[in-house]
């Protein structure tokens, strides 16, 4: 197995918990954890007994002394505006973190600080920006676009050419058909499929998804 290098996660919670689990099966050795609420993360599996650096927004000295021996940072959080101002001064040291059952083509692009979790695909062409998750089993199909700090819930999928904005939310289950688009702040919900696109800051459920 490839090493990784060095990694600080900022989160704690249940997200964060399997994004260490994906790290360490991808190389990477946990050296911190940063949490606003959590100081006594390092106590609690999987963390390991893991430095706790103090809040993302606050953190103590020693985080700058973890990124100048080389340390990336990754924002493990479901929130995306969260996700995005923990993210956003660290990009230069972001960690992109692909499981190793994960599938990503040669010809996709993955933005820097993204996820990628168990057995989840994105096929040819597909683009994924900055800080996105692609939960457990989902599907990123063909020429598809997904906006920067978009969460694609476990088992949802995006088929050929359709597309997010930012800070989209596309629910567990759910299904965007080709060509579709679930514009920046959306949220398309639970087992939703969109025939037509979504607009923004909406939410829509349901088969066909219609927006409350």
């Amino acid at each position: 197995m490839k090493q990784q290098g060095e990694l600080i996660v900022m989160g704690a919670g249940g997200h964060a918990a399997v994004v260490v689990d994906t790290a360490v099966a991808a190389g990477f050795v946990l050296v911190g954890v940063l949490d606003r609420i959590r100081p006594d993360v390092a106590a609690s599996p999987p963390f390991g007994g893991v430095p706790w650096l103090g809040d993302p927004t606050d953190p103590r000295e020693t985080l700058e002394e973890l990124l100048q021996r080389g340390a990336r940072v990754h924002a493990a959080v479901g929130d995306a505006d969260l996700r995005r101002r923990w993210l956003e001064p660290h990009l230069e040291r972001a960690a992109t973190i692909v499981h190793p059952t994960a599938t990503v083509s040669p010809s996709a692009e993955l933005g820097s600080g993204c996820f990628v979790g168990p057995r989840a695909v994105i096929n040819a062409r597909a683009r994924v920006g900055v800080g996105v998750i692609v939960n457990t089993g989902s599907i990123v199909e063909h020429d598809v676009r997904i906006g920067a700090f978009t969460h694609l819930a476990p088992a949802s999928i995006m088929l050929g050419e359709s597309e997010t904005g930012e800070e989209a939310l596309v629910g567990g289950g759910a299904v965007v058909l080709p060509g579709v688009s679930v514009a920046t702040g959306a949220t398309l919900g639970a087992g939703a499929v969109a025939v037509r696109d979504v607009a923004a800051g909406t939410v829509a459920r349901g088969v066909p998804a219609r927006s409350d």
